[in-house]
Formats: structure tokens, C-alpha cells, sequence
């Protein structure tokens, strides 16, 4: 708030110069003695002070002029005339009075804060967090008022002008509400972790136990490795796909990443086979369980003119010299893997199918259990009576061992 100014009038005294007027002279007498002067002049009359200042006082009264003197009688020495009274001074006049002070004018009002945004949520790929709305502005502060001026003084100085109120402050605008976190996308799988495999070993210590589920794979994203092309089930058991075919015959094996599940294309031609399936990269030991289970379905083509079945590998009946894994045992006449024959072809929509391994032909006349020398597992279509053709695509899909 600005100072009020203050102008202060000096105050000077101004005599004015009124004199009395001076006696008369003494009458002279007849053939006497000259009359004895004239009384003394009438004293001056004090000059009246001048009004201070102020609101401007009104003007002293000037002060009556002393009358004159009689005149001394003629006589013998005539007596002296009066002398003239002083005149009265003139009364001082009264100061103005100071005009008041403006009043100051009142503050503006803050504006609110905004309310802050809420959060998003997290879920799988998480939903963006709604926006926080923004605060609403803070009202500007009303301008103060003008302070009156002050009141003049009779012909006194003016009193000093209020000062303006001081406008309003602005309100500060509302902070706009924080946006909603982002929720965070819902993580993928993770894809299982196997050992790179090696050797096969199907002793009783270097075998793989089947875990009590008896999962092999169900190709989902956990499972399957688009980039190493390999499978890996939580309990560590893993391994790749393979195709093989008989003369003049085709075959080709993928798994569909979109559906999830093991894509076999075969066209066997008269006589021949076509099949494909799963290699593990160790021995497993699935003598706890009875049969093998899967889904299967057809997508395209068709199965007649041929048989099918599932086949079971084993060590005794893996070449000596196959790689990836190494370790087969067999030294000829290899691959005569025991076979369960399905009767029917699956239909468009999966099946669940279910091998018994008592139910699995023994070709090799192996002595060594099936289920203790398990390296992979693998399914054929066959030319029926050495005649037959098909062309066929079969899916294959929630691979495992089970007790039934």
C-alpha cells in the first residue's frame, strides 16, 4: 500500500503596517506663552497574525486604529491632549482540517485446485488409466475500491487523495489432474527352461522321470520355441519335430503357432508311408503310467486308402549312428518301433485318442520294456494293402502319458 503524502505549509507572520494618527497641536493662546505641543501620535495598532495554515484559516481581523488625541485646551499652558487608545489585534484564524485517507481495497479470492486423475488399471495388455480432469480456474480478485479524498479545509490544502485498492489478486489456475498410469501390459509366457540335451542314456539314473501330470507338450507359447524350433515342457522334458517318408512319398511337419498345436501334411503314394513327429533330446522313463493320449483331428484331405497309427520310439530300435541326440543302440534292421493301431480316421474336430501300451505291437521282439526306453513318439500313415493312397493333414495336439 503506497504512503499517503503529507505537504506541510510553512506559516509566516504578516504585520500590517496600520499607524495611529498623531495628536493634534496645542491651540496657541492669545498674547500668552506659547501652548505646550500637541499630545503625542496614538500608538500603532498591532497587525493581526495571519491565519495558519491548514485548511486555510479566514484572515485575521485587522486591528482598530488608536484614536486620535484630543486637542489641549488653550489656556495658560493648555493641557496636553489624550493620547489616542492602541488598537485591539486581530484574532488569528483556525486551521483547515486534513482530508482522510482512501481505503484499501479487498484481496481476490485463490482459485481451487483440480481434482487429480485415478489411476489405470493393470491388467493383460492393462487398460489406459482414465485422464484426471483438470482444476477449475481460480476467480479473479474483485479491484479494490478507490479510497474518497480527503475533504478540502476552508480554503485549507486539499487532504491527500486515497490510494487506490490494490486490484485483486488472479487466482492461480487449477492444476490439471495428473493423467492415469498406463496399466501395464499383461506379460507373455515365458518360455519353459530345457537342457540343450546330448546323449541319450536310458539307465535307470540317466533317464528322465515323466512328472505326475505326464505332460509331454501341448505346443502352447510356454511350450514351443518359434525360434529354436524346439518344445519344452515346466518339467524339463524337450525336444524337436521330424518328418520321414517312404519312396515317391511326401511328408512335412510344423507347428502352428496360431493354433497351437502339430501340423502333419502326408501324401503316401501306393506301398509306401509317410509319417512324423517328436524326437527328445534324453531318455524317458514312463513305466509309472499305461498309455499314451493325444487329440488328433483332420483338416484337410482324407485317410482313405490308408491306415494310421502312433508309434513309439525307443532306444534299442534308434540307430547307433543317429545324431541329434546321439546314443541309439541299434546296430541293424533299425526303426522297428513298436505301433498301436487306430481303427478310425478323426474327424474335423479333435478327438481324444488313447493307446494302451499293452495295446503296442513289439516288431523287434525287444526284451527291454517300452516304457522304460521311450526317445520319442511319432505317427504314420500307411499304404492299406500295399495299393492304397492318401493325401491327408492331420493335427496333433495335448501330447501325454496317463494311467487309465
Amino acid at each position: 500500500m503506497a504512503a499517503l503524502l503529507a505537504s506541510c505549509a510553512n506559516r509566516g507572520m504578516v504585520a500590517p503596517d496600520l499607524g495611529g494618527h498623531g495628536g493634534g497641536a496645542g491651540n496657541v493662546a492669545r498674547g500668552g506663552a506659547g501652548g505646550a505641543a500637541g499630545s503625542i501620535a496614538g500608538t500603532t495598532g498591532s497587525a493581526g497574525t495571519t491565519g495558519s495554515a491548514g485548511t486555510t484559516g479566514s484572515a485575521g481581523t485587522t486591528g482598530t486604529a488608536g484614536t486620535t488625541g484630543r486637542g489641549g485646551t488653550t489656556g495658560m499652558g493648555g493641557t496636553m491632549g489624550s493620547a489616542g487608545t492602541t488598537g485591539s489585534a486581530g484574532t488569528m484564524g483556525s486551521a483547515g482540517t486534513t482530508g482522510s485517507a482512501g481505503t484499501t481495497g479487498s484481496a481476490g479470492t485463490t482459485g481451487s485446485a483440480g481434482t487429480t486423475g485415478s489411476a489405470g488399471t493393470t491388467g493383460s495388455a492393462g487398460t489406459t488409466g482414465s485422464a484426471g480432469t483438470t482444476g477449475s480456474a481460480g476467480t479473479t480478485g474483485t479491484a479494490g475500491t478507490t479510497g474518497t479524498g480527503g475533504r478540502g479545509g476552508t480554503t485549507g490544502a486539499a487532504g491527500t487523495t486515497g490510494m487506490a485498492g490494490r486490484g485483486g489478486t488472479t487466482g492461480s489456475a487449477g492444476t490439471g489432474g495428473t493423467a492415469g498410469t498406463t496399466g501395464t501390459a499383461g506379460t507373455g509366457g515365458t518360455a519353459n527352461m530345457c537342457p540343450l540335451g546330448g546323449a541319450l542314456d536310458c539307465t535307470t539314473a540317466g533317464a528322465l522321470s515323466v512328472a505326475p501330470d505326464g505332460q509331454v507338450t501341448d505346443f502352447s507359447a510356454t511350450d514351443w520355441n518359434i525360434t529354436t524350433g524346439k518344445w519344452c515342457d515346466a518339467h524339463g522334458l524337450d525336444g524337436s519335430v521330424f518328418s520321414y517318408a517312404g519312396t515317391g512319398s511326401t511328408s512335412t511337419v510344423a507347428v502352428d503357432a496360431t493354433a497351437r498345436n502339430l501340423k502333419l501334411n502326408f501324401a503316401v503314394t501306393a506301398g509306401q508311408y509317410a509319417g512324423g513327429g517328436l524326437i527328445f533330446d534324453s531318455c524317458v522313463n514312463a513305466v509309472t503310467f499305461n498309455a499314451v493320449q493325444f487329440t488328433a483331428a483332420i483338416t484337410a484331405g482324407s485317410l482313405t486308402g490308408c491306415a494310421w497309427q502312433v508309434q513309439v520310439q525307443t532306444q534299442d530300435q534308434r540307430a547307433s549312428t543317429a545324431t541329434n541326440p546321439s546314443g541309439g543302440t541299434c546296430a541293424s534292421n533299425c526303426y522297428q518301433f513298436p505301433a498301436f493301431a487306430i481303427a478310425a480316421a478323426p474327424p474335423a474336430t479333435p478327438m481324444t485318442i488313447t493307446a494302451l501300451f499293452s495295446g503296442f505291437s513289439n516288431p523287434a521282439g525287444s526284451a527291454i520294456p517300452t516304457r522304460t526306453q521311450i526317445v520319442g513318439l511319432q505317427w504314420q500313415a500307411n499304404s492299406s494293402a500295399g495299393t492304397g493312397a492318401c493325401t491327408v493333414e492331420l493335427r496333433i495336439d495335448d501330447i501325454k502319458f496317463i494311467t487309465q
